[in-house]
C-alpha cells in the first residue's frame, strides 16, 4: 500500500504475528476456557477473530467492507483455520499495490491505512484475550478441563497475576493510533479502564480497550448484538 499512514502494513504484520504466537498455544481442550469478551469462550473468540480477518482480506483485496456479510462456516482446528486466515490477509495486504485506494465502510470512503490499522489493534486485543484465557486456566482460576461440569463463559474468574502484555513496541504504536482508529467503540470495546502511572504500554493499551489487564475479568470487556 502506498497510499495508508506510515507503518500501517507493518502494524498489521505485526499484530498477525503476535497473536498466532499466542494462539499456537492453545489446545483442542482449551476451546471451552472463558474469555474476558462477556458471554464468550475460547472457540467462540477464535471464530470471531477468524472471521475479523476475512473481512478485512476482503475488505483490502475488494475496495468494500461488508458489515453485513454472514461469517463463514469453518470446520476443523479452530487454529488452523486462524492460520489459514491470516495467511490470505496477508497475501492480500501484500499483494495490494494501487496507488490511491480507499475502502468503502457503510456507503463512506476511508483511507486503507486507517482501515488496515483499525484491523491490526482488534486482532492484537484478541490475542490478549486468548492469553488471558489461558493464563487463568494455567493458574488454576477455571475449573479443570477434564472437569465432569461444562466451563460456562459466565462464571466468574478470579484476580490472578497480570497477563504478559502485548509487546511495548506494537503497543505503544497503536496507543498512539486508537484516538483514531477506536473512535467509535459503542457496540465494540467497554469503557476504558483505569491502571497504574507505571503500567507497560501493553497494559496502558488493552485498560484503553476496556480490559482490566490486573484480572482476567472484572466486567464485560467486549461488547456483541450477534
Amino acid at each position: 500500500m502506498t497510499d495508508v499512514p506510515p507503518g500501517a502494513t507493518g502494524l498489521l504484520v505485526g499484530a498477525i504475528s503476535y497473536t498466532l504466537g499466542v494462539c499456537a498455544l492453545v489446545g483442542p481442550g482449551d476451546m471451552t476456557l472463558p474469555t474476558p469478551c462477556a458471554e464468550w469462550d475460547l472457540a467462540m473468540l477464535f471464530a470471531h477473530l477468524s472471521a475479523s480477518m476475512a473481512d478485512l482480506e476482503i475488505a483490502i483485496r475488494t475496495g468494500t467492507l461488508d458489515l453485513e456479510r454472514p461469517p463463514d462456516s469453518a470446520a476443523g482446528d479452530p487454529v488452523e483455520t486462524l492460520r489459514d486466515q491470516a495467511a490470505q490477509l496477508l497475501c492480500a495486504v501484500y499483494g495490494y499495490d494501487s496507488a490511491r485506494r480507499f475502502v468503502a465502510v457503510a456507503g463512506l470512503p476511508v483511507p486503507a491505512g486507517v482501515v488496515a490499522c483499525t484491523g491490526a489493534v482488534e486482532i492484537a486485543v484478541h490475542g490478549w484475550d486468548v492469553s488471558a484465557a489461558r493464563s487463568g486456566a494455567a493458574r488454576g482460576s477455571v475449573r479443570p478441563k477434564d472437569s465432569i461440569e461444562p466451563i460456562e463463559p459466565k462464571d466468574p474468574i478470579s484476580p490472578i497475576q497480570p497477563v504478559p502484555p502485548i509487546p511495548a513496541v506494537l503497543a505503544t504504536r497503536m496507543l498512539r493510533l486508537c484516538p483514531l482508529v477506536v473512535a467509535g467503540r459503542e457496540g465494540l470495546f467497554a469503557s476504558p479502564v483505569a491502571v497504574s502511572a507505571q503500567a507497560s504500554p501493553g497494559d496502558r493499551l488493552v485498560g484503553f480497550l476496556g480490559r482490566d489487564p490486573g484480572t482476567l475479568r472484572r466486567r464485560p470487556a467486549f461488547v456483541t448484538h450477534e
